[in-house]
């Protein structure tokens, strides 16, 4: 059943939505319920975890593990005792102990200072008051009301299982984001104090014995990732036409470049890795910008803007407080488009973290003061521009194309055209530039030239691109607090507000149900056969291989074991390592992704066609036992027993 609103499926684990509870699933939920919920979730960084066991076992995606790892995640890891796990030191793990109400703090600072202000406010005073190691964050919590949430973090987290790369990342950027998928995503983590024991909660998550049946109420937490979905239709329409079409011809470039890099040379394994966030990151962007192109879509957000013009309306209160919060922002959509040309040309934030290092290094030399122009931006070059100017071939094919937009810019001044390319092609001058600033590097001095191709194409960028990004930077600033009116806006005319921002963990709602895609329906589960199966169909050929365990597993496995399972909750929480709940907050999957149709999420919610992905906990249970005979882990997590410690 479609939702009221396209605003989704976010509500406070505070206080959850307990009517809807009963009115869709027949259930009440109480204070117990939802506390048991919030001391169970862990905060990992850029993921979600859940605590699975009393000796501080926890589960996520490998996904989440594995950039931590570097090269070494490639391989699995299996611990057969706690003593064999893996120390991941930039790992950590943040678990919830205490929330309480500081509405009345927020309001009584509020009468001196802006919202914003007033949160900070308080959130420092209670950070000065809380004991050593915890951290306090204060969130909005719907209907006026805020919530201090105090974290304990702990560094400690070790790995016990990790998965081979190419099972959880089975089929490769292809399988990415799509669904019905095969792979086995998952990892297990174990939290110790800093006394350097196993964490021992007072709250986790059973795993279900039966698992989830089609239709099946399923309930998750995490962390809100829907950071454009407050926004109007005229803001994302001018995502839609300026932004996503500039960050997917960049991906294009980068991933392009990495391909031919990787196929005449031997690769690294940051390169590969690359390559993998690359066209990930592509196929993302593609998606979003084709559901934004989609008359359905547009439509559902032309629908959206009007339902909350009429409550405006309706209310002359509100009318008061947001009437002109719409036309505001459309009339910075207009203005953003007149600036059209120059984004194209000079982009956002420099080039953005997918474009060339060497332009984001010229527009930072060319602010420095003559004669002082040396190394000292150069030192501050981040680890991906390292990367990138490790290989010349790539750099060049970015910056070459941020060469041929100016070029296109520019075309009018031919003076300016002449001293940028200096009578060579976009491509031959992007090579001379890298190469000079390659060998300024390499004799040591690491100065940026005060002649030659750097400095002339900095000359003539640099005092241009900063104008242009001022004036777009002023535009954002007061898109972005409009933006924030909008939400508050949204948030007002609803009777069960939607909570789509913060680090605060939410809740959602949904079933395990299948959709309609390409003229068919996809199921609700995949099962182990179905791996097998589509190894099989492509010939066992990368990325399609199966590990050398899961190949001699095969016989031993039962194929009628739900693999993966897609459930209709809000990807906006329920990603990257949320665990999926039945009503008894049993443990029945672990979010890994959405299907390909999710990816548009961060601007609306279409729970008809957008699903979470998740690995099934009994494809967990198949895996430990038949392909990596983890025992202790197997009694650990399924049947309560404590691990085995001996040294």
């Amino acid at each position: 059943m479609a939702e009221a609103s396209d605003a989704g499926r976010i509500w406070s684990l505070v206080a959850p939505p307990a009517d809807r509870l009963v009115r869709r699933y027949g259930m009440e939920v109480d204070s117990a319920w939802a506390a048991h919920l919030r001391r169970s979730v862990l905060r990992l960084p850029g993921c979600t975890g859940a605590l699975v066991s009393a000796d501080g076992l926890a589960l996520t995606t490998a996904r989440c593990v594995r950039r931590h790892l570097n090269s070494q995640g490639d391989t699995a890891i299996v611990a057969a005792r706690p003593a064999d796990e893996r120390a991941v030191p930039a790992l950590h793990a943040d678990r919830l102990v205490r929330t309480s109400d500081v509405t009345a703090a927020v309001r009584t600072a509020r009468q001196d200072t802006a919202k914003a202000a007033a949160i900070s406010a308080v959130q420092g005073r209670l950070q000065t008051e809380a004991e050593s190691g915890r951290h306090v964050e204060v969130a909005a919590d719907g209907e006026g009301a805020y919530t201090a949430y105090t974290y304990r973090r702990h560094e400690d987290v070790r790995v016990a299982l990790l998965p081979d790369r190419r099972i959880s990342a089975f089929g490769g950027t292809d399988a990415a984001l799509t669904y019905p998928r095969s792979a086995f995503d998952v990892a297990l983590l174990r939290i110790y104090t800093s006394e350097g024991q196993p964490l021992a909660p007072n709250h986790f998550f059973d795993p279900s014995g039966q698992g989830a049946r089609p239709g099946d109420a399923v309930f998750s937490a995490g962390l809100p990732t829907a950071p454009h979905r407050a926004e109007s239709a005229a803001q994302l329409a001018t995502r839609r036409d300026l932004v996503l079409p500039a960050r997917r011809d960049r991906l294009e470039t980068r991933a392009q470049a990495l391909r031919a890099r990787l196929d005449t040379t031997e690769a690294s394994p940051p390169q590969r890795s690359a390559l993998r966030d690359a066209k990930r990151a592509l196929k993302q962007t593609r998606a979003r910008l084709e559901a934004l192109r989609n008359e359905y879509v547009r439509a559902r957000l032309a629908q959206r803007d009007e339902r909350l013009r009429r409550a405006l309306r309706r209310d002359p209160a509100l009318q008061r407080r947001f009437g002109g919060v719409l036309d505001s922002l459309a009339a910075i959509q207009n203005t953003k488009r007149t600036l059209g040309a120059g984004y194209r040309a000079f982009g956002a934030a420099e080039g953005g973290p997918h474009g060339s290092s060497t332009y984001r290094r010229l527009l930072r030399e060319e602010r420095q003061e003559s004669p002082t122009r040396t190394a000292s931006s150069h030192a501050s070059m981040t680890a991906a521009d390292s990367l990138q100017s490790s290989s010349g071939p790539v750099e060049t094919a970015l910056l070459a194309a941020r060469l041929e937009a100016l070029r296109r810019h520019l075309r009018p001044d031919t003076a300016a055209v002449g001293r940028l390319l200096g009578g060579q092609s976009p491509a031959e001058r992007a090579a001379s530039v890298v190469e000079q600033l390659a060998s300024a590097s390499g004799d040591g001095t690491d100065a940026f030239p005060t002649d030659g191709p750097a400095a002339d194409v900095a000359a003539v960028v640099g005092a241009r691109a900063r104008s242009f990004h001022e004036q777009w930077r002023g535009l954002t600033r007061a898109e972005r607090r409009l933006t924030r009116r909008l939400a508050d806006a949204r948030r007002a005319a609803r009777s069960a507000p939607v909570l789509t921002d913060g680090t605060a963990p939410r809740l959602t709602d949904g079933r395990v149900r299948g959709y309609p895609y390409n003229g068919t329906t996809a199921p609700p589960f995949t099962t182990v056969f179905g791996l097998y199966e589509r190894n099989r169909a492509f010939g066992g050929e990368t990325p399609w291989a199966l590990p050398e365990r899961w190949h001699k597993a095969g016989e031993r496995m039962d194929r009628s074991t739900p693999l993966t399972l897609v459930a209709s909750v809000d990807g906006a929480v329920s990603n990257n390592g949320a665990p999926l709940l039945n009503q008894s907050l049993e443990l029945v999957g672990v979010a890994a992704g959405p299907n390909i149709q999710g990816v548009a999420g961060a601007y609306l919610f279409l729970p008809e066609r957008m699903r979470t992905v998740g690995t099934d906990v009994r494809g967990l249970r198949e895996a430990l036992t038949a392909v990596y005979g983890a025992d202790a882990l197997v009694d650990e997590l399924f049947g309560g027993r404590s691990p085995d410690r001996s040294p």
